[in-house]
């Protein structure tokens, strides 16, 4: 199956994020056309400098977070798109001008904004995941240093009932889960409790459900 969705950014960001959760194996060539279509979607210059454009025909294109939920705001639409593109691009591994590029100013644009200092506010609270998980990968092997302060102000969040006060559950689970960190496996064995409870009930078969039931196992397989 192919990873690329001409037309479609969000499309080919998911489809590339599916492929690397379920670890399917992903060709040279495909990261090479992709981290192209990503590249070429971002702006060079103005208001819009560092931001990845979708397509026209996917502007009214509801896009959600990998592990399904929904984001409402077009802040949060905007940003997660960064986000993700500038993740994926740091996933695919292609060294070349362009790439370094695109990341750097993506980068500059995301050190901008509130969520790269930690943001609990409506839904930056999904971006400050989002940027957490772009952290994760600082292409050394190891947690960036900021990480840790993270998740620090994250466990103040905890409700008592294994989730986090307004930060989106399964993808606050999928960040965790792909984090070694102390920190990050005690936020996981936090909410142990609540994953045991939704794992036991029935679920559907669509393939945000698929991901968050995986979601859910990678957790209690990490405990």
């Amino acid at each position: 199956m192919s990873i690329i969705h001409p037309t479609s950014l969000i499309a080919s960001l998911d489809l590339l994020a599916e492929a690397y959760f379920y670890q399917q194996p992903i060709s040279k060539t495909q990261r090479q056309e992709l981290a192209a279509l990503i590249v070429s979607r971002q702006s060079q210059a103005g208001t819009n400098a560092g931001y990845f454009i979708p397509f026209t025909a996917e502007s009214e294109r509801q896009p959600n977070l990998f592990s399904g939920e929904r984001l409402r705001t077009a802040f949060a639409k905007r940003q997660i798109q960064l986000i993700e593109a500038a993740r994926t691009l740091k996933l695919l591994g292609v060294e070349d001008h362009a790439v370094a590029q695109a990341l750097y100013a993506a980068s500059q644009r995301m050190e901008s904004m509130c969520y790269a200092r930690f943001c609990a506010k409506g839904e930056c609270k999904h971006l400050t995941v989002g940027f957490m998980r772009y952290l994760a990968l600082d292409g050394s092997g190891d947690p960036e240093p900021r990480l840790d302060g993270f998740l620090t102000q994250l466990s103040a969040y905890r409700d008592g009932k294994g989730k986090w006060g307004g930060f989106p559950f399964y993808y606050t689970l999928l960040m965790l889960s792909e984090i070694r960190l102390p920190q990050a496996q005690a936020e996981l064995q936090y909410s142990l409790p609540a994953c045991e409870r939704y794992l036991k009930h029935d679920w559907d078969s669509d393939p945000f459900s698929k991901r968050q039931h995986a979601i859910l196992e990678k957790v209690l397989t990490r405990s």
